[in-house]
């Protein structure tokens, strides 16, 4: 989710077989895989070669057919499959790659379909400055050198923490591939040798190679009576820049109610294009290219850098089609809007066939507008997301499309300022989201997700959310997931220090009452539990016919109130238990219909050790955890209030309570400014000992030392509170972590706790990133 941090000061760190597969229709009932056919739906003892284009009747069809590099003939060393976020066989599809170190190393594909165009995902080594490094790497056809590819780790590669820098001193190394493409001078027939190979040339240190896509394309023609971008001197030699005359071109086009022409061709194109009331077409996205410092092409209504100024208005009935665009996107601003498509394109537009790469953001829409399919295309290596409808935008469809290697979510719809409503992300392949989700839908109403396929989430998301996040407006109406499946998805988040869902629902600005029906799902050897409740109160949420088919801890994770109903509900191969629950029978409502099995069991303790069982999946664990008592005393290590119900005398902004228990300091609580006292309060769930509190505020330098006076108050009932430690200053530094620790006296017993906040030398208000509470 690019672009929802906008104040430095403020920002919260947030939150995707055999030796080949056959792509080119996933609506048929086959897939065609090492020298044989199998159904679509695979067999358990073939979990191991599940592929998000293994799934028939869901996700994209795509126009490739894609050979998984662990499966071809190599002599390298092939690595994983491990599930570590930060690891180059934890990021790779379906978590194996091969590494090529040292001369003469290969790995070769054997062509089952004709084609004269590939495109290889891959990492090299980052230069020890991290500007990148770049490399040949030698390209074989039949046992004949062909030609170099060039490599660089240029666009990949990133450090730190949120929005991540090029310095590899910050560690948290991360984002490792991207993607290479090739035009062959002529059709490689079925059973052609395709080699990468390590030559004396080729100086890289190791060349780590996942997967390769390869298709037959063909160079679309001109149409009639359109005018080209040539006869307004755009240079497709790519030496001369081409702004200026697309920018005429585009205008002529318009006003004369004609097609735009871009044949063939590498255009330079440094600044955004804008577009209403045109269509463009290109020669199609392996001819097309338009690349530069910032290329994109954008609607009206573009802001400004941070959402400031800009255009005003909204775009109208414009059509792209059959181009690449190729930006040169190195390291992610928040504030710079460095996306392929963006601005307000409705009124009927159409995006179709793009392929875009080396963006901030695919696509990132600012509302409000309404009416735009985008569909078929293709988006991957971006700094940030992949698609974002964000402001009010309506009657909005992207279908058919693939979307991998983002740097955030996959496909978002942020409800943030007006909702979203009426829109549909339907038959798309999300996969590799290095950060947040694969698939997200922030508040708004009647929005839907339907016949998708996301997989291999890395860090600090899942494969399917719903949530109150993000000052979304809140989820009302009906929210629709139908018919997805997610495979090897949701990830230990860092912050939290437990798992996240396949499936997740998270009220973190507010609760959620809206109606969420979920239907028809597939959650496949998913990473921790299957399905999770998180936040404050979760309701109003329909399971029926899902099938959690393996998750290395729970099938369900309740850590919120609230109530769902679940209807042919089925578990196996499950880690741990059937149900995480710390909160007691009562906090969350199941409400059980016909047909659900597999996961009656529970579990309360420390977090286990996820255990694959899932036949195949070919991850192994060292600790097993397979409690499945339940147990109302947690460990001294254990924090009481993390996750539980907050609330506040007020808050400002978005800085709402639940930021004080969600387990991450980069996000906090603040209360109304200029109006002490004020106080925050938790509900623990049940009546326990409590033997101290952490206190935490963000550790940033940014923040500066500051001294809080607080009291604290306790209760078993939530109406009469006494003092357990009286009003006493604490002082919060950022050169010891910005953290405090209370003791409470010895015996202390209670449910709620209530801090109250009278003063703070730093600002005129309560501040709280973290409360933590432990029985010892």
């Amino acid at each position: 989710m690019s672009e929802k941090s906008l104040n430095p000061l403020r920002s919260r760190l947030f939150a995707g077989f055999g030796a080949a597969v056959a792509l080119a229709t996933l609506s048929a009932v086959a897939l065609s895989t090492a020298g044989h056919s199998q159904p679509a739906t695979i067999a358990a003892s073939d979990a191991a070669q599940v592929s998000p284009f293994a799934q028939g009747g869901r996700g994209a069809t795509v126009p490739f057919t894609e050979y998984e590099a662990e499966n071809a003939a190599t002599n390298g060393t092939v690595i994983g499959p491990v599930r570590t976020a930060g690891t180059l066989a934890g990021e790779a599809s379906g978590r194996e790659a091969v590494t090529l170190t040292g001369q003469g190393r290969y790995v070769e594909f054997t062509l089952t379909a004709a084609a004269n165009a590939a495109d290889f995902r891959y990492s090299i080594p980052d230069s020890s400055d991290g500007t990148g490094m770049t490399a040949p790497l030698s390209l074989y056809v039949n046992g004949t050198k062909y030609s170099d590819l060039s490599l660089t780790s240029k666009y990949s590669w990133y450090y730190g923490s949120y929005p991540f820098s090029n310095n590899p001193g910050d560690g948290n190394a991360h984002h490792f591939y991207d993607d290479v493409r090739t035009l062959f001078s002529s059709t490689l027939a079925a059973g052609t040798k395709v080699r990468l190979q390590v030559d004396s040339a080729d100086t890289a240190p190791s060349y780590t190679i996942d997967l390769a896509d390869f298709e037959q394309t063909v160079a679309k023609t001109q149409p009639s009576g359109s005018l080209s971008v040539t006869d307004y001197g755009a240079d497709p030699t790519g030496a001369a820049d081409s702004t200026s005359a697309f920018t005429s071109a585009i205008s002529a086009a318009e006003s004369q109610g004609k097609v735009l022409w871009v044949p063939a061709g590498t255009f330079q194109v440094n600044s955004h294009l804008t577009v209403n009331n045109v269509t463009i077409r290109g020669a199609g996205p392996w001819y097309t290219v338009l690349t530069g410092t910032d290329v994109g092409v954008f609607g009206l209504g573009e802001p400004d850098s941070c959402g400031v100024g800009g255009n005003s208005g909204a775009s109208g009935n414009v059509g792209l089609y059959d181009f690449a665009i190729i930006g040169q996107v190195g390291s992610r601003v928040d504030c710079d809007q460095d996306n392929g498509i963006g601005g307000a394109l409705g009124g009927g537009s159409v995006i179709s066939n793009l392929w875009i790469q080396h963006e901030k953001v695919g696509m990132w829409f600012d509302g409000p507008f309404d009416g735009l399919t985008v569909t078929g295309v293709r988006i991957q290596d971006t700094t940030a997301d992949g698609i974002n409808l964000h402001d009010g935008i309506s009657h909005v469809t992207v279908t058919q499309s693939l979307i991998r290697n983002t740097g955030d979510d996959g496909l978002a719809m942020w409800s943030g300022g007006n909702a979203d409503h009426d829109d549909t992300f339907s038959f798309n392949t999300v996969e590799l989201p290095m950060l947040a989700n694969n698939i997200a839908i922030y508040g708004g109403h009647d929005n839907s997700a339907t016949d998708n396929v996301v997989s291999d989430t890395q860090t600090q998301g899942g494969g399917l959310h719903v949530g109150n996040r993000f000052s979304s407006v809140a989820l009302s109406g009906t929210t629709t997931l139908a018919r997805n499946t997610t495979i090897r998805a949701g990830v230990l988040d860092p912050n939290w220090q437990f798992g996240v869902g396949a499936l997740w629902f998270y009220a973190s600005d507010s609760q959620m009452s809206g109606t969420i029906n979920v239907s028809d799902t597939n959650l496949i050897d998913s990473s921790y539990e299957g399905v999770q409740f998180i936040g404050s109160t979760v309701s109003n949420v329909n399971l029926s016919n899902v099938d959690i088919d393996g998750a290395g801890t729970f099938a369900l994770q309740l850590q919120s109130t609230g109530s769902a109903s679940f209807t042919g509900v089925t578990a196996e191969y499950i880690g741990a238990a059937g149900i995480y629950n710390c909160q007691g029978g009562s906090a969350f409502t199941i409400t059980q219909g016909s047909g659900n099995s597999g996961w009656s069991s529970t579990y309360c303790g420390n977090w286990p050790t996820p255990v694959y069982t899932y036949p195949g999946s070919g991850t192994t664990t060292t600790t097993t955890t397979t409690t499945t008592t339940t147990t109302t005393t947690p460990p001294p290590n254990t924090n009481l209030a993390l996750n539980r119900s907050a609330t506040a005398s007020g808050y400002t902004q978005t800085y709402a309570p639940g930021n004080a228990v969600d387990g991450n300091t980069s996000s906090y609580w603040e209360s109304t400014d200029n109006a002490f006292p004020q106080w925050f309060g938790v509900d623990l769930g049940s009546t326990q000992p409590v033997g101290r509190l952490v206190l935490d505020l963000p550790p940033s330098t940014a923040w500066g030392t500051r001294t809080q006076t607080l009291s604290v108050l306790g209760s078993t009932d939530g109406s009469n509170f006494s003092t357990v430690v009286g009003s006493s200053g604490y002082t919060f530094d950022p050169a010891t972590g910005n953290t405090v620790t209370i003791p409470l006296p010895s015996g202390t017993s209670l449910r709620y706790l209530k801090l109250t906040f009278t003063a703070n030398t730093g600002w005129p208000a309560g501040q709280l990133s973290e409360l933590q509470a432990y029985s010892s």
